[in-house]
């Protein structure tokens, strides 16, 4: 075992119940935990309850030590098996030709990155499903990036660890309502799994465009522009690496499926249909309504034979997903002037507007309005 932090002694015990082990309850008057297994007869794994114990670090470390011997297993597999008990944990494993074991520094780095953004991507998704997600910066999905920890690589190819804990954050997602009951962490997890399921076997079984078209007309899509866009950016042309996402669900919270305990493979050839998928999701945003809170920054109307103004108005609004502010242009017809006007000269004044935000260079494009009106 590593000289990592000590296990804590109920974390060991909930990890052998979860495999199996019976706590034998007369111990407990000698401040031991007992375990036995009708599976492994005639053997008994001890070890003290408390850690002041002289001898707890020893006694944990031959519990490892046995059951690892038992299971078939690495001791330092099972110790960062009891490690992250509480942690849903995803694998992210890069494997390409040559000496995988290692990358060139600069696609380490994006790796990093992309993992973030991929991790962002599902739990806005969670939140607010939607195709494409303007911005990845909900405060819920800040504070599920922030609980999550970055884990130790381990030996074969180049894998990267990050292990979320399921109980870190008290947030219902929008996904689905008989998954109020289900942890938030656990809810972004399951649908990244979901997301990328769908997404892989649309590729492999040559339904993409069927795929597209689904995620365009549901309510609740569980693959993102954003998403895709993580993945993509985790293949490096020159490396023309594979990626396999694993995913070992909390033993707190068992997952039974064994589809959802097999690692994802995205093969190398898919990214270039992966990026196909982002760009079509994209463009979705380009159809998108929204309703903008804001300010009127320039008038630039002309003015009409009737006396009245129209035309263009500069405005700064507010984006619905992260609070940050855009300049945008807006062509307003006489009476929506009217409104714009009288906010302009109006110290404070805000307005409400209804209409497509167009992506691009600011100030952006605000089309198809269907609603302007002043705010007291």
């Amino acid at each position: 075992m590593s000289n990592d932090k000590a296990i804590a002694p109920t974390d060991l015990r909930d990890y052998l119940r979860s495999q199996g082990w019976s706590l034998l309850d007369e111990a407990l008057a000698d401040r031991l935990y007992m375990l036995e297994n009708a599976a492994f007869p005639r053997r008994q794994l001890t070890y003290p309850m408390d850690v002041t114990a002289p001898d707890y670090e020893e006694s944990v470390e031959i519990v490892i030590d046995k059951l690892a011997e038992l299971m078939g297993q690495t001791s330092l597999s099972v110790a960062s098996r009891v490690r992250s008990l509480r942690d849903d944990v995803v694998r992210l494993r890069v494997s390409f030709d040559g000496n995988d074991s290692t990358l060139p520094l600069s696609f380490a780095s994006t790796l990093v990155g992309n993992t973030e953004k991929l991790l962002r991507a599902a739990a806005c998704t969670v939140l607010r499903p939607r195709t494409h997600h303007a911005r990845l910066t909900l405060c819920e999905a800040g504070q599920f990036v922030g609980a999550a920890r970055f884990g130790q690589t381990e030996e074969g190819s180049f894998i990267l660890n990050v292990a979320c804990p399921i109980d870190a954050l008290e947030v219902h997602g929008s996904l689905r309502s008989e998954a109020s009951e289900t942890p938030f962490v656990r809810q972004v997890t399951m649908s990244l799994h979901h997301g990328l399921s769908q997404l892989i076997a649309a590729i492999e079984s040559d339904k993409l465009d069927r795929l597209i078209d689904d995620l365009k007309t549901t309510t609740t899509p569980l693959v993102s522009s954003n998403l895709c866009e993580a993945l993509q950016g985790m293949h490096d042309d020159q490396v023309n690496n594979s990626l396999d996402v694993g995913f070992d669900w909390s033993l707190m919270r068992k997952v039974t499926d064994r589809e959802k305990n097999r690692p994802i493979r995205v093969q190398r050839d898919y990214f270039s249909r992966i990026e196909e998928v982002r760009r079509e999701l994209r463009a979705v945003e380009l159809h998108e309504e929204d309703t903008f809170i804001g300010t009127v920054e320039r008038l630039e109307g002309e003015m009409e034979q009737d006396g009245r103004r129209s035309g263009d108005v500069v405005l700064s609004l507010l984006l619905p997903d992260g609070g940050e502010a855009v300049r945008a242009r807006v062509e307003l017809s006489a009476d929506e002037y009217d409104h714009a006007i009288r906010a302009h000269i109006s110290n404070g004044a805000y307005i409400r507007v209804v209409g497509r935000l167009r992506p691009g260079r600011q100030p952006r494009q605000l089309t198809g309005v269907k609603k302007f009106e002043l705010l007291w």
